[in-house]
């Protein structure tokens, strides 16, 4: 049937909506003093834009209506007024609204992928992911020493690590120093990995064939064949083929599972386990024999991944058993999960001595109740490991899976037991981010079950607020797996990621923070807000249906929202977010100026300290500019100001690029009101910070900072 004229022309203001935010996306923003820079576009946007078209050819003109609504954001950024929140929506989160728009469209047309797809489609993304993995960051965290249990087997036969740390094998895949992983020393003092031997067993037959890169390809392989599991799982508990494969693909492209896509951790294998028993543990008493095996395997192998899934397992088998299968089925099932179990305690006996696997952590207790209102909130809304901000689509599955237990009360409630229990183990526990690793690392075995609740929330249909944070989600998965150095990382105070893919407003800002709270003071508020903001989105999100006014009513909650947070929050950027565009063409909003190259200027309200600079009170340095992200180059940076004491030499000027101890030292040049200097961004050296050391006191009123290119007669001032 043909789309009406109105219809048609409500779609095409959508699409050239989204190319809109395509192009403002790519370009880039920047703060400066009063307005903001928007940069210009480079080949990401030609490359985004043919993906795009394709997308709009298939899903039809008339499907980009709702996008239309969208434009309220791009028209505020063109009109440079000054709402707070704005800024944050610059540069490349844009991206997210524009991945928004695509999914509103595709859910608008009512166009599935064949079902074939999904698999072959996940795993060329996991693989490419994959390989950047293996370029930008290699075996980090625990990720070594689950291969270094693999090479003992192949080289020694056996695990015990002694020779293998004293001859440093582990340089094979890791260039570093590694230290062991151990706590408890085995029956003759032999060193033993802490980290269970179930997961290097699993990748032993890759890492045999092809070392780490293969080891890293098979966990690729898992990643996408959990994906389609998930699928699968929602089709056969009743979701219609559309919410199921919106469920998979969701799954397969959104945080946390592309971010672990390559890396050889035990959560990836135990969400396959757990979506294995969730579709075939359903209903044993017609199950296939295979069924029952894969099942009785699924249990039974949780707790060889790690101990703390041996919870899991418990939940899995209650819900299985619940199912009230044949004696026989049940016998064969809870006899193997029995057996393994009986296996794991000889197996640390033969080892330690001990028949309690958590013996190997030592015997201090670390598991506390009292770290819970630190780590439950943290497993969530932390912005450099909450799941929630890398994948705000699973808010989602709260009301998700109390709509599935109007159908299916017992899915539900396993789904819930085993989401429940996995946020007190982990939220426990101290180390609950998991240390060097991508965000949700412990909520990742769960995914299945928050994945269920997905699709029976997409059983609703794609509402507005589910397109903004399907949109969200797809954006920060595909960025991060595209860049995996930003997202796997271990505590780094602001999260890289939003350091990073920033316009003229970090959103480290605006997102609380749990892993080093004093660098987040205002991190209970930030919760409560983005908590409040997620909960809204998930009761919109059970109204069924887009509307045209839609895409305007997601946008503006999502700018509610993040002004909030900008006016509640304290935390200063240190000039990042002035610096982003500096060498490059952009243009000034409010004024419309054309700068080639554009400078940047910040005010002292931007840094922790000031405007006084007094040398006394800063010894070891006064930032000007934090982990600026410049690129190489030669630039000069002036400090505009007032005297104090005139007579005194002006300060050194430290430039210590980021992950070095040391700086280098430059001296600056003085002269009435202003103090300035040259520097240089070598290649292969990361963000820089640059510093005021020495020197007399001055009154600092505005930093400014400019390629060494630039023309002094253009001035800074757009």
């Amino acid at each position: 049937m043909t789309s009406p004229p109105s219809a048609r022309a409500a779609g095409a203001a959508g699409w050239l909506v989204a190319a809109v935010l395509l192009l403002l996306g790519t370009g880039g923003a920047a703060s400066r003093p009063g307005g903001w820079w928007l940069g210009m576009p480079g080949l990401l946007f030609l490359a985004l834009g043919c993906g795009g078209a394709v997308i709009a050819w298939r899903a039809g003109l008339a499907a980009g209506g709702w996008a239309a609504g969208l434009a309220v954001i791009p028209l505020l950024l063109f009109v440079g007024l000054p709402v707070p929140g704005l800024r944050a929506l610059s540069g490349p989160p844009l991206l997210a609204l524009a991945a928004a728009a695509v999914v509103a469209a595709l859910a608008r047309a009512r166009r599935l992928p064949p079902r074939s797809l999904l698999l072959p489609v996940a795993f060329a993304i996991h693989a490419c992911v994959a390989m950047r993995v293996q370029r930008q960051v290699g075996p980090e965290g625990d990720e070594p020493h689950y291969l270094m249990v693999a090479d003992s087997l192949i080289r020694d036969h056996d695990v015990s690590l002694e020779r293998d740390y004293a001859e440093g094998r582990y340089r094979v895949f890791h260039p570093g120093d590694l230290a062991p992983h151990y706590r408890v020393r085995g029956r003759h003092g032999e060193i033993y990995s802490l980290h269970a031997v179930g997961l290097s067993l699993l990748i032993l037959p890759a890492y045999a064939l092809g070392g780490y890169p293969a080891a890293s390809f098979f966990m690729a392989l898992l990643a996408a064949l959990l994906a389609r599991e998930v699928r699968e799982t929602a089709r056969d508990w009743g979701c219609a083929d559309g919410p199921a494969e919106a469920a998979g693909w969701t799954v397969a492209l959104a945080p946390p599972l592309v971010h672990y896509a390559g890396l050889v951790f035990t959560e990836v294998p135990a969400a396959l386990a757990v979506a294995v028993a969730l579709r075939r543990g359903r209903d044993l008493a017609a199950a296939r024999r295979v069924d029952l095996i894969l099942v009785g395997l699924a249990v039974a192998a949780l707790p060889w991944l790690n101990v703390r899934y041996a919870v899991l397992a418990a939940v899995l088998l209650v819900f299985v058993l619940a199912g009230r299968p044949a004696w026989r089925s049940a016998a064969f099932i809870v006899g193997l999960v029995a057996l393994s179990a009986l296996a794991l305690a000889l197996y640390h006996d033969v080892l330690y001595g001990f028949l309690d696997p958590r013996r190997v952590y030592g015997r201090r207790p670390e598991v506390s109740l009292a770290t819970l209102p630190e780590g439950i909130p943290g497993l969530l809304l932390d912005q450099e490991f909450g799941l929630l901000v890398y994948a705000p689509v699973y808010a989602l599955a709260a009301p998700g899976l109390v709509l599935l237990a109007r159908r299916h009360r017992c899915a539900a409630l396993a789904c819930g037991a085993l989401v429940v229990a996995t946020l007190l183990t982990a939220g426990a526990w101290p180390m609950w981010r998991g240390g060097w690793n991508p965000p949700a690392r412990f909520l990742l075995p769960v995914v299945p079950a928050l994945a269920l609740g997905l699709a029976a929330s997409f059983q609703n249909g794609v509402g507005s607020a589910t397109a903004l944070l399907l949109g969200w989600s797809v954006w920060v998965g595909l960025a991060g797996g595209w860049e995996p150095r930003l997202v796997h990382r271990d505590r780094d105070g602001t999260a890289p990621f939003f350091r990073v893919f920033a316009g003229a407003e970090e959103w480290t800002r605006l997102l609380p923070g749990y892993v080093l709270p004093g660098e987040n003071p205002d991190r209970d508020r930030l919760a409560l807000l983005w908590t409040g903001a997620l909960g809204l989105a998930a009761i919109a999100s059970v109204r069924p249906g887009l509307r045209a006014r839609g895409g305007a009513m997601a946008a503006l909650g999502l700018l509610g929202a993040a002004g909030t947070a900008s006016l509640l929050s304290t935390h200063r950027t240190g000039g990042r977010d002035a610096v982003r565009l500096v060498g490059r063409t952009a243009v000034s909003v409010p004024g419309w100026h054309v700068a080639r190259p554009a400078a940047a200027a910040w005010e002292p309200r931007e840094l922790t300290w000031g405007p006084a600079y007094e040398p006394h009170r800063h010894p070891d340095g006064a930032a000007v500019g934090e982990r600026l992200p410049l690129p190489q180059g030669r630039y000069d940076l002036r400090l505009q100001g007032e005297e104090i004491a005139s007579e005194m030499p002006p300060p050194g000027l430290v430039v210590r690029p980021e992950g070095t101890a040391a700086g280098r030292v430059i001296g600056m040049e003085k002269d009435a009101g202003l103090r300035s200097a040259s520097f240089e961004v070598r290649p292969g050296e990361g963000a820089a910070t640059l510093s005021l050391v020495g020197g007399g006191p001055f009154l600092i009123k505005r930093i400014e900072l400019r390629t060494s290119t630039f023309d002094p007669a253009a001035g800074l001032n757009p």
